[in-house]
């Protein structure tokens, strides 16, 4: 695993046609500076699903040979100013910190395809433990053709640069047991366009 800092992967991302929504700078948005296409899948209730399902969706991506991972909203844990009462924050306090993770910053880290294990774990835990916006992760191929969100509502984002890959993705998260949903997650979910049968 290695790390770098935010200035640095933005500026990284800006050469592969990614950049901060400029309609939303303080919520620190990553997306494509073109038009694109995104679904998103709801993450299995089942625990032990977890980890096929975001081993699939990295599989989606095809030929990557390392993903960055950005905590767009917040640093990674502080362990000075950790708070250990409660029993959910101490376990996800040992799963970080166990994966090597640079607590206390805000460093994009980047893990080589051969760490696969160690990114689907980071991603289970913060479907399990991530509740608020400051949780949600990015995670972005070194090529940039997709870009993965986890969301804090229980689902994964995914963002595509071009129209097959879309097309592609759909079929084989299908084939692998997970369709797109058909309902929302929450209320306070906002429906997107695809949902209502308006795009592709």
């Amino acid at each position: 695993m290695k790390t770098l800092t935010e200035d640095a992967f933005l500026e990284w991302a800006t050469t592969k046609g990614l950049w901060l929504a400029p309609d939303f700078p303080e919520a620190a948005c990553l997306v494509y500076q073109s038009t694109t296409e995104s679904r998103f899948w709801s993450v299995p209730k089942k625990p032990e699903r977890r980890p096929y399902f975001l081993m699939t969706l990295l599989d989606l991506m095809d030929d990557w040979q390392s993903c960055y991972v950005w905590r767009h909203m917040g640093s990674w844990p502080d362990p000075d100013q950790f708070c250990h009462e409660r029993i959910n924050d101490s376990v996800e306090f040992r799963i970080l910190k166990g994966l090597g993770l640079p607590l206390g910053t805000a460093s994009v880290v980047e893990f080589s395809r051969d760490e696969r294990d160690m990114l689907v774990a980071l991603l289970f835990s913060t479907t399990v433990f991530g509740w608020s916006v400051g949780d949600d992760l990015y995670v972005v191929p070194d090529h940039a053709r997709y870009i993965l969100q986890t969301d804090h509502h229980g689902v994964v984002h995914a963002e595509f640069a071009n129209c097959d890959d879309l097309r592609r993705s759909i079929s084989k998260m299908s084939d692998a047991g997970f369709d797109l949903p058909r309902e929302l997650p929450d209320p306070t979910f906002r429906s997107p366009d695809w949902m209502s049968g308006d795009t592709v």
